[in-house]
């Protein structure tokens, strides 16, 4: 199997601009939160709402603060220079302000299909330094970058937790600056891939009636180098969220991917599970 993975998806959301000029302290106003993604399904026409608002909240609340930019709101400058600024012990999720609000929106929204989407641990730690510097420290400081990872793992597996006992059914994954095709098989195996697996083992515990959607190029890096195994899975909707909401409730299915969230059909009426 090549590590590359080629996604034939495409994420059309753009945060309409009545939203968009929203002021950022609503992140911390579930309240203010719940009306403006409500908003935003009707906008769209869509059946699920989508939390957070902002891409890579982890990244944002453990330092990188969130900016403005074009049609969604991201993580702003990176907080440290180098990795050794960086301490495992400082980094933690869920007293955050706006982590407790996307919590509570998803208990606020438990009438409604909602996705949580989600950071791997390497992406979150590439919002905290810069890339450059962080793809360099994983070949010179990779036992120092480990410890960091797996503090932010654990950290998100909580994370990930609260949400699915709040009511979120389906995790969205993205790992988009860790992929083996981007890091190399060594590095993945001994620093991204690690990481996420991790990641996932903790989570499986609380996954009963609720599926982590793995990014395609995610969970093909992983069948690639044989970090995970792969079974394909008859569902009955032709839409892929339905296959999704499908997987989530039935209590064996954990994981799933080989395919990109944003493609809304899935015609050949599968799905495929991942094992780790």
């Amino acid at each position: 199997m090549e590590q590359t993975w080629k996604c034939s998806g495409n994420d059309l959301r753009k945060m309409p601009l009545q939203i968009w000029e929203e002021d950022l302290s609503i992140l911390s106003n579930a309240e203010a939160m719940k009306r403006v993604l409500l908003a935003w399904k009707q906008i769209e026409n869509r059946k699920e709402i989508v939390v957070p608002l902002v891409q890579n909240i982890e990244g944002a609340v453990l330092g990188a603060g969130i900016i403005k930019r074009k049609n969604f709101w991201t993580t702003g400058e990176y907080p440290f220079s180098s990795l050794e600024e960086i301490k495992p012990e400082q980094l933690t999720l869920m007293k955050n302000p706006h982590i407790k609000a996307v919590i509570e929106v998803i208990k606020q929204l438990k009438n409604e299909t909602v996705i949580l989407e989600a950071e791997a641990p390497f992406s979150i730690v590439s919002a905290l330094i810069n890339p450059m510097e962080l793809y360099a420290s994983m070949q010179t400081k990779t036992e120092y970058l480990n410890h960091i990872l797996e503090k932010i793992a654990f950290e998100e597996a909580k994370y990930l937790e609260a949400a699915i006992n709040a009511g979120c059914h389906i995790i969205s994954l993205a790992e988009p600056v860790g992929t083996a095709d981007m890091v190399g098989e060594k590095y993945f195996r001994e620093c991204s891939g690690r990481a996420a697996v991790l990641l996932l083992k903790e989570s499986e515990r609380f996954l009963q009636n609720s599926v982590v959607h793995l990014c395609g190029k995610l969970s093909n890096s992983m069948l690639a180098l044989q970090m995970a195994k792969e079974e394909e899975y008859l569902v009955t909707g032709e839409e892929y969220l339905e296959s999704l909401t499908e997987a989530a409730h039935n209590p064996s299915i954990h994981f799933v991917g080989q395919h990109c969230i944003h493609q809304k059909k899935n015609s050949t009426k599968k799905i495929h599970i991942l094992t780790i």
